[in-house]
């Protein structure tokens, strides 16, 4: 752990959240959004990792990406929601990502799996459903669902299932509908070999007992990370991408944050490689 104290920690990643929301706001919600992931893209395809992660995949968009622009990366991805799985296996069957019925948790075994079908949208005033093969099937339980239906799910801790060494070069895109907390707890010993991690974070609680931004931020913290960009999805929903502290030091990643930014509408352009992390 960090001698750090948590407030410090806390204000250091409030600070980060707090200046680039306000950037952000000044673009278009999509201009941002995209700017960031395919910046983060481009820094994966020039890291060249030996693995990628996806948990959270649904039909595993960013492994399929990985596999196609870095072709000898080993890609994982993770997909609890059975119904889900099911729907897009079998256009996985020659894709060369590993696309897995598995929850990933602290639970080495069999864990609930619920999949929100109704919401109460209390503004509104109104209900609305959701298919079973919606994205937000989770291990945590929205606060807002009035109907979940509950699956039992095989697991697996991350830690448990992959190894990493020193030659590997790991990169990971998380998306686990506020089930942060067991997901990232499980896999401190492989994140903390990670490059590039992208996640989506929310401010304040939609899910029951569920991390927020500044405890995800704390977790890197300890592992090495450090957040670099970050989008502006809803006013309480974003995803940040978080760097290894050598990756994130240099130069040309605060003008790759700089580029998301601005307003002139210039893609962010990569300059020279960035080295694998050690």
């Amino acid at each position: 752990m960090s001698d750090a104290p948590a407030d410090a920690r806390d204000a250091g990643y409030r600070y980060f959240a707090n200046l680039l929301a306000l950037r952000a706001r000044r673009l278009p919600r999509d201009v941002v959004g995209e700017r960031v992931e395919s910046t983060f893209r481009d820094l994966c395809r020039e890291l060249e990792p030996t693995v990628s992660l996806e948990i959270g995949a649904h039909e595993a968009r960013f492994s399929r990406w990985i596999k196609t622009d870095v072709p000898t990366a080993r890609a994982i991805a993770f997909e609890a929601n059975p119904h889900v799985h099911q729907k897009y296996a079998d256009s996985h069957a020659d894709s060369g990502v590993e696309y897995l019925h598995l929850a990933v948790s602290e639970t080495a075994g069999t864990v609930e799996l619920g999949i929100p079908r109704e919401f109460l949208n209390e503004e509104k005033g109104r209900r609305y459903k959701k298919p079973r093969t919606n994205r937000m099937a989770s291990i945590a339980s929205h606060v807002r669902a009035e109907e979940v239906e509950t699956v039992s799910v095989p697991s697996t801790p991350l830690d448990s299932f992959l190894e990493v060494g020193d030659d590997d070069v790991v990169v990971a895109w998380i998306d686990v509908e506020g089930a942060s907390g067991p997901v990232l707890s499980s896999g401190a010993k492989v994140l903390s070999r990670a490059s590039l991690v992208y996640i989506e974070v929310e401010s304040e609680p939609l899910w029951e007992g569920q991390w927020l931004d500044g405890d995800v931020a704390r977790f890197f913290a300890d592992c090495g990370l450090v957040p670099v960009f970050r989008d502006n999805q809803r006013p309480h929903q974003y995803n940040v991408v978080f760097a290894s502290a050598e990756l994130a030091a240099q130069p040309r990643i605060a003008r790759l944050c700089n580029a998301i930014y601005r307003r002139a509408g210039a893609s962010a352009q990569t300059a020279r490689k960035p080295g694998r992390r050690r």
